[in-house]
């Protein structure tokens, strides 16, 4: 039974269609849930006061706080309030800046970013110099700049979370899960041996496969490095994306048009599955799957999670991507 705790009230008997989302392309943690909250009702009384501003907990059988959230909307209807909340992380997405950062260490950069506002942060891995002016940015669509910048420099993958208030940014780390779900008392199934509805659909829209890289100034553009793979060009044609550098930075063009080509030449897969729930599966995660109709076997990198209790059973959607290291 997982308990939903408003301003420190217990009402998970008054509510439905509790669910929370995370992914590995937004930050944060989204909730979701109706309340009956009838004022004509003396019964529910208690249940009136809750508003925007209010703290949401989720707490699962073990007594653990899995997601800590703000009411951000209410939506009244009639007998019922839908709520949705979420963890400190909105705060990055909603809040702008303007900062300027002279030569500083990725991870410095993020660092400052988050004691500015009163965020703790783990961060590691991003030892690129970043020289740059950010005017009405996110505070999240600047820590996104600075990785995407630092990754452009290495091989890297990072990735970042809010994990029991503090950010986390730094090198992907393979987390292999394998889920669990109660039956009955003492009876566990494995979720990825268990898997309902699948979909799946494949695209080569976002694909390139040929990297150009230029240095620009006043007078001219200079093409400083290209990477392809001709292959894929036999096979789709070639699809093309432009990297410009700053002139000071073209030595390192062909490590850039290396690590572009890496990591945008590929096919995009839109696969998700409907399993039976375990706290442990979310986004960032790396799960087996072996679906022989779909010819789907391997590691799969959980890119989103949306978890869903009614009438008291967990259930999970899983978007996913096959896993590379």
């Amino acid at each position: 039974m997982y308990k939903t705790i408003v301003k420190e009230i217990d009402v998970t008997n008054y509510i439905r269609d509790l669910t929370w989302r995370d992914s590995i392309d937004t930050l944060g943690v989204e909730i979701s849930f109706e309340l009956a909250v009838n004022k004509f009702d003396k019964n529910l009384s208690f249940l009136y006061d809750i508003t925007l501003g209010d703290p949401v907990q989720i707490i699962n059988e073990k007594g653990e706080t899995l997601v800590q959230a703000i009411i951000v909307s209410e939506s009244p209807n009639g007998k019922t309030t839908s709520f949705t909340a979420y963890d400190m992380a909105w705060y990055l997405n909603k809040s702008t800046v303007i900062k300027q950062f002279k030569k500083m260490i990725g991870n410095d950069c993020i660092k400052s970013l988050c004691s500015e506002i009163g965020i703790k942060v783990e961060v590691s891995g991003l030892d690129t110099k970043i020289d740059k002016i950010y005017k009405d940015k996110t505070i999240s669509g600047v820590i996104y700049d600075i990785i995407e910048q630092c990754s452009q420099f290495n091989s890297k993958k990072f990735f970042i979370e809010y994990d029991k208030g503090t950010l986390k940014v730094g090198p992907f780390k393979k987390i292999k899960v394998t889920g669990q779900y109660e039956m009955h008392k003492n009876t566990f199934i494995d979720v990825a041996k268990n898997i309902g509805e699948v979909s799946l659909s494949r695209s080569i829209v976002d694909m390139k496969n040929s990297i150009l890289v230029v240095t620009q100034n006043k007078k001219a553009v200079r093409t400083v490095g290209k990477e392809q793979d001709s292959e894929s060009i036999k096979k789709y044609g070639m699809l093309q994306e432009v990297v410009t550098l700053d002139e000071k930075e073209h030595k390192k063009a062909k490590l850039v048009a290396k690590n572009e080509l890496k990591k945008l030449n590929k096919i995009t897969e839109d696969f998700s599955i409907d399993i039976l729930g375990d706290d442990k599966v979310k986004s960032g995660r790396v799960i087996d799957i072996d679906i022989p109709l779909f010819n789907l076997k391997g590691e799969y990198l959980i890119k989103e999670s949306s978890h869903s209790v009614q009438n008291g059973i967990h259930r999970i959607n899983l978007k996913l991507e096959v896993f590379k290291e």
